[in-house]
């Protein structure tokens, strides 16, 4: 747990400078990366993805829309629901958020050799096995 806490400290002061430059909290920033990888998602999958009430999320959503990080659309087949969309703004910020996180990751990832790296992979990959047992035993979402 140490290891994995000293791990998330390295980068994690980068990330908050990023997010804090932008004024976005992790809810918003989680809501703006599940649009931009699910572009014209209703309030209710936003909510069941960040497993928040829709109140909670359509807060979220009012703040990003003021921001202009965020827009609403009628859904054109059915006018009964709202499709929601990262504006031009909101995009760049997401792209910019994994450009910088991809090039930290490369910068730390090229100074250890390939053993560390074999090392490193089977250790992640194991984790993940591992959550996701918990995951499904535990019926949380992973």
């Amino acid at each position: 747990m140490r290891l994995y806490a000293q791990a998330i400290a390295i980068i994690d002061p980068i990330r908050i400078r990023m997010w804090s430059e932008a004024e976005l909290t992790t809810g918003q920033l989680r809501l703006m990366f599940f649009l931009h990888a699910e572009p014209g998602a209703t309030l209710g999958a936003l909510a069941a993805h960040l497993d928040i009430a829709a109140p909670t999320a359509s807060g979220l959503v009012d703040r990003l829309t003021r921001q202009d990080y965020v827009r609403r659309a009628e859904d054109a087949q059915d006018r009964r629901f709202v499709r929601h969309e990262l504006t031009p703004r909101g995009q760049q910020i997401v792209t910019e958020l994994q450009r910088e996180g991809r090039t930290l990751l490369t910068e730390i990832l090229a100074a250890l050799t390939d053993d560390e790296l074999n090392t490193l992979t089977r250790g992640l990959q194991a984790l993940v096995a591992a959550a996701a047992n918990v995951a499904i035993e535990t019926g949380a979402p992973n």
